[in-house]
């Protein structure tokens, strides 16, 4: 089959041509709704995956998303932060005497470990030979003071809550550390969305394809499949990417067509599925807790614990502290009160992962963030998502594009293998041809 570069067809060639190549003409819109459907599937899913880079040396891709674990990690939190988790207001949930009360079971443990393991330093088999009241009597007080050292550690924490805990940095290193986390994090607020961009790439490439079919009828010039095929890409994603935000409230078109922008008319499933998954997957207890005695501020954590330890051990010595003193030995009595001190910080994160239930229950993370995403204006809630796909938007509509040009070129290369050229018009001389191009 051939084709003229510049001249338009005349009438009776283009009929001549589809009667001809019919099956070709009426294949244009399908193809064309699938080239926006597949291309939408494709950039979609080239946000994702693969989770690390694949490829030969510089050759090769890595999900956007992965890829910039750290910076859309950071970006994310920064307006979760900013928008609906205060640390400081979290914190303040935690009540000391319920705290104690839902770690009773490890506390008792801990306390007898603690106290067997003081008596021995002062004298070894000291513990095994007092009697079981007065054992108990000891860990009695302890158990009295607990309560108060946990309030006083807590209002500590609560004074200055950035110096000890970074909800930043623990976020954002478990997303970095846990790409998988991060993506699902990501398509929770957009799976709907991403799947009605891929439906919407059908329709959009059906109606260009229309128009492409026609445009080759008058042309068949070999540069309007790929043009075609770019546009189908680029258009098809560009509007299907805005009307995800656009418009904001229910907006009527064509007098019937009642039309809001899909991330704001699904707003309550979406609220709903992010605050699962931050509360499920990011900021769990175990995580949160891991963040704290792993993270940037653990060591003035264990420092604080430890002056809390310590002034709790001076408070039930109080003014016996000199006779003690006297007793061991002031060098042997401050080894001591270190010994102690060390034991508590070794047995802090086995205790305070027994707090999982009473944090989850304290915090009541997932019901806070739906709490507080159904407080903000529509504009707020955009904040929230909008910059997760910005981001990306250019990206997807460019990948969009070049899939859609390189399907288009396919496409004259199956007409070239395929299409047949109409014997009457090829039979008429030349000069006549000429003619019926004018």
């Amino acid at each position: 089959m051939t084709y003229s570069v510049l001249a338009m067809q005349s009438w009776p060639e283009i009929l001549a041509d589809f009667e001809v190549n019919w099956f070709i003409y009426l294949s244009m819109p399908f193809i064309a709704a699938f080239v926006g459907w597949s291309t939408k599937i494709v950039a979609v899913e080239m946000l994702y995956r693969p989770m690390e880079f694949k490829g030969i040396g510089p050759f090769g891709w890595q999900g956007i998303v992965p890829r910039r674990a750290g910076k859309v990690g950071s970006k994310t939190i920064e307006l979760l932060t900013q928008n609906l988790l205060k640390p400081e207001e979290l914190l303040e949930r935690v009540d000391a005497k319920e705290a104690v009360e839902a770690l009773r079971v490890p506390l008792t443990e801990a306390i007898d470990e603690i106290s067997r393991e003081v008596a021995e330093q002062i004298r070894p088999g000291l513990w095994d030979s007092l009697p079981e009241a007065g054992r108990r009597a000891i860990q009695k007080r302890i158990e009295q003071e607990t309560p108060r050292v946990v309030e006083s550690l807590l209002n500590e924490m609560r004074a200055d809550l950035p110096r000890f805990v970074d909800i930043q940095y623990l976020a954002v290193t478990t997303l970095v550390r846990n790409k998988d986390k991060l993506n699902k994090l990501m398509r929770s607020m957009g799976d709907d969305a991403m799947a009605f961009v891929r439906r919407s790439g059908i329709y959009f490439g059906l109606v260009i394809g229309v128009v492409q079919m026609f445009a080759w009828a008058l042309f068949q010039n070999p540069w309007i499949m790929p043009a075609f095929g770019f546009g189908v890409g680029f258009i098809s994603d560009y509007i299907a990417l805005n009307m995800l935000f656009r418009p904001i409230e229910p907006k009527k078109y064509l007098g019937f067509i009642t039309f809001q922008g899909l991330l704001h008319a699904q707003r309550e499933k979406i609220t709903r599925d992010y605050a699962k998954i931050l509360a499920d997957d990011l900021f769990s207890p175990e995580i949160l807790f891991d963040g704290i005695l792993r993270g940037p501020g653990a060591d003035k954590l264990f420092a604080l614990v430890g002056k809390e330890v310590n002034a709790a051990i001076d408070s039930q010595t109080g003014i016996a502290t000199p006779l003690v003193k006297l007793a061991v030995g002031t060098q042997r009595y401050n080894a001591l009160k270190d010994g102690l001190v060390r034991l508590v910080v070794q047995r802090l994160p086995t205790t305070l992962l027994e707090a999982q239930d009473y944090a989850m229950q304290a915090l009541d993370l997932e019901h806070t963030i739906i709490d507080k995403m159904s407080q903000l204006t529509n504009e707020e809630y955009e904040s929230i998502l909008r910059p997760v796909f910005k981001d990306d938007e250019p990206t997807m509509i460019a990948v969009g594009a070049i899939l859609g040009g390189v399907v288009g070129e396919l496409q004259v290369v199956l007409i070239e293998h395929f299409g047949n050229e109409p014997e009457a018009v090829n039979a008429l001389p030349e000069t006549v041809r000429i003619l019926l191009h004018q």
